[in-house]
């Protein structure tokens, strides 16, 4: 692959940024720099963030870190406020667009990086997607916006590495359509990603995989990391990710939450029990509000434990950066995980690992690692079937071990791949 050494300097506009706080989101980041840096070595890289204020972690990486063009209202508002602030925002942007003036009262650290981009860059995710059958997410409006105003301006705009869809509803699919249409290249990360797409008269993505496959340690962060986690070889060790899911769609989400939380509970009690196993209950994601905070539902594992299992749970409470994770997920002996990237830590890593998906993308990169069999859906785990699914990955864990060695090096050089492209548009 070429690499862009020539002329001045690049900027590089990254968008849709979430929150570091999400250590999946910050490490498709943290990828994405890497990997841009290698194959643009001459570029200057801004990262436009829904919560700025949590993301110094890209300033570490030599990046600038502004807020989003067109932000997010808040959580707690009502509808109508909603609706309201959403149109306000896209009005004041449509402003700038058309006589480059900065709205009142915003910084023009955002508007600058728009107007000097020689590239923009939506960052890799599963965020352009929209669940209701008759209206649409508003998240997916805001999203979309600020890849339209990329377009908008005369900007190359490059989709990295992203899942997108499904759009359930008409407006949805309208919308996604007249944006996505716009845009120089789309790169997505499974298969299924390219069926939604089609149904919305999108053709020819480029698939590739999930950017944080690539993610490695700066040289001076990840020593040797005793001090991070101590294991005991003389057990069997796993590593369990849970997340507070809401269940979209369904009607009793009480029910599931808690079969799903139980079921979880039931296969730690049964590695105890019967497989001599220390169980590790790791929060991938702390934030930035508290339904996102793992560590919640990390207490709720345990109020289902027997006191005899909590023993030999180890309950991980520290903010850890994505390079801790990842380096203490490569001790475990296998991985249990319902946040996908911890499964891409843990699987990068070489350590057998069973996925419970909560959305399409996590059936459809284990599809594409060929691990089909270690996919377990949220909305209809049981304890019997995890158990089932968890003995099985123990019983095979060395011919898991083998084809993730196999195919791992693969997977990291298409992870790349839009990196390459990157620096092909901005030729």
């Amino acid at each position: 692959m070429h690499i862009n050494n020539g002329g001045n300097m690049k900027q590089v506009l990254i968008i849709n940024a979430h929150s570091s706080k999400n250590k999946g989101d910050a490490a498709i980041i943290i990828s994405m720099i890497q990997s841009l840096k290698k194959f643009i070595p001459n570029s200057e890289i801004t990262v436009s963030s829904r919560y700025p204020e949590d993301d110094d972690i890209y300033k570490q990486y030599g990046c600038n870190v502004v807020e989003q063009i067109t932000r997010f209202p808040n959580k707690d508002f009502p509808f109508l406020k909603r609706l309201l602030f959403i149109i306000s925002e896209i009005k004041k942007v449509n402003r700038f667009v058309k006589n480059k003036q900065i709205p009142r009262g915003r910084s023009g650290d955002i508007f600058n990086a728009y107007n000097n981009a020689d590239i923009i860059i939506s960052c890799g995710g599963g965020f352009l997607y929209s669940h209701p059958k008759y209206h649409i997410e508003a998240s997916l409006i805001m999203h979309l916006a600020q890849i339209y105003f990329g377009k908008k301006i005369g900007k190359k705009v490059l989709i990295y590495s992203q899942s997108i869809g499904p759009f359930n509803s008409k407006m949805s699919k309208k919308l996604a359509n007249y944006v996505l249409r716009k845009v120089d290249k789309i790169t997505i990360r499974e298969k299924l990603s390219k069926n939604f797409l089609e149904d919305i008269n999108i053709l020819n993505p480029i698939v590739v995989s999930d950017s944080a496959f690539v993610m490695g340690a700066k040289e001076e962060e990840i020593k040797e990391d005793e001090a991070i986690i101590q294991i005991n070889k003389n057990y069997l060790n796993v590593g369990v990710t849970v997340r507070q899911w809401v269940f979209p769609g369904k009607e009793n989400t009480d029910y599931y939450y808690n079969k799903y939380i139980k079921s979880v509970s039931d296969a730690i009690e049964f590695l105890i029990n019967e497989k001599n196993a220390i169980v590790y209950l790791v929060p991938q994601v702390t934030g930035p509000t508290p339904i996102e905070d793992d560590r919640i539902s990390n207490s709720h594992i345990l109020s289902f434990l027997s006191d005899h299992a909590k023993k030999s749970v180890v309950i991980l409470e520290k903010d850890y950066s994505p390079q801790e994770l990842k380096a203490i997920y490569s001790k475990f002996d296998m991985f249990i995980g319902t946040r996908m990237h911890s499964n891409i830590f843990s699987l990068s890593s070489k350590v057998p690992t069973v996925a419970i998906s909560y959305e399409p993308k996590t059936t459809g990169i284990m599809e594409k690692l060929g691990l089909s069999d270690y996919v377990i859906n949220i909305n209809d785990i049981t304890s019997e079937d995890l158990k089932d699914k968890v003995l099985q990955c123990i019983h095979n864990k060395e011919d898991y071990r083998r084809a993730l060695k196999k195919i791992i090096p693969k997977i990291v050089n298409e992870a790349e791949k839009p990196a390459y492209i990157a620096s092909q548009l901005i030729d």
